[in-house]
């Protein structure tokens, strides 16, 4: 029963994972397993391929606790397979809604994250600038071209970023895709992956393996190195690292703005077709409320054990 709750909450992050403005990481601690897997992912480490080269495969498993991270990356797994065809849909026939309720989702986001800094003072002015600026630039190498154009080293680098922000409590990994442009095309890419295995149609499976493993290989990477780096930059630089975190989001906000015309950010009344301004504006708040609603979930649910990793 124990080993079918953590693979369930695994689902539950997954599914939270591909919705930009909301965190895995989130989702974990509600749940009250943040703190095991962050202690668990930091026993990754060359000490314990020391270990497993020593003491052999069984002691290795036992010393990362194996059997949780096996469970719970699982049900991650699961959880983005499933939810992938419902986004895809979504993005393909109610784009404006869609994007509407993840814009109220990232400046909830924004407004929680903000929340977490301790020490609030002109400052940090430039950590956000400068957070803004990066988000700028990516998000202008990314407009007109995809991850292709790039190469398999900007899909590495994407899913890189984009894990580590995917284990942070109100960060968005998938938020993180869009700035880099790389999100749509991996929604698609799962899909069609699934249609393969489905369909049993292998006449693209290597270029959709190959695509599928480089971004896979660029979350592992983020997951054994990069994660360290937030953790150690949370410590000594918590007020400052947030702040950043905040002008990343905001500098990438047109990326998911409801009303785009090829790529371009148009107001509603040069909107090809129906502008449906009542109704995006509903769907913006219900994204902002969703989350609000999580955050309320995450300071009562949560155990003082997760509270006080934070």
């Amino acid at each position: 029963m124990k080993s079918l709750n953590i693979l369930i909450k695994g689902v539950l992050m997954g599914i939270a994972d591909l919705v930009p403005g909301v965190s895995g990481g989130t989702i974990a601690l509600i749940f009250g397993v943040y703190n095991e897997l962050i202690t668990s992912l930091s026993k990754l480490s060359f000490k314990s391929i020391i270990k497993l080269k020593n003491d052999g495969l069984v002691t290795f498993w036992n010393y990362v606790n194996g059997k949780f991270l096996f469970l719970l990356f699982s049900g991650i797994l699961l959880g983005i397979l499933f939810f992938t065809y419902i986004i895809d849909w979504l993005i393909m026939y109610y784009s404006i809604y869609l994007w509407a309720f993840f814009s109220g989702l990232v400046l909830s986001s924004t407004y929680l994250i903000y929340k977490r800094i301790k020490s609030p003072d002109y400052n940090l002015l430039l950590s956000f600038i400068f957070g803004i600026t990066i988000s700028l630039i990516v998000s202008q190498l990314s407009d007109n071209n995809s991850y292709f154009d790039y190469g398999y080293l900007y899909l590495f680098f994407s899913a890189f970023i984009a894990i580590t922000a995917m284990i942070l409590p109100g960060i968005s990994g998938a938020y993180v895709l869009i700035l880099f442009g790389t999100y749509s095309d991996i929604i698609s890419l799962i899909k069609n992956l699934i249609l393969i295995i489905i369909k049993q149609d292998f006449s693209n499976v290597e270029s959709i393996f190959t695509e599928l493993l480089i971004f896979g290989l660029g979350i592992i990477s983020g997951l054994l190195i990069f994660s360290k780096l937030i953790k150690w930059l949370l410590s000594n630089y918590h007020d400052k690292t947030l702040i950043f975190m905040i002008g990343l989001m905001i500098g990438g906000i047109k990326e998911i703005w409801p009303w785009q015309e090829n790529g371009e950010v148009v107001f509603p009344n040069n909107h090809f077709g129906d502008s449906n301004i009542l109704t995006v504006i509903f769907y913006f708040i219900m994204g902002g409320l969703f989350l609000l609603g999580l955050n309320f979930l995450e300071k009562n649910l949560t155990d003082e054990k997760e509270k006080n990793f934070k």
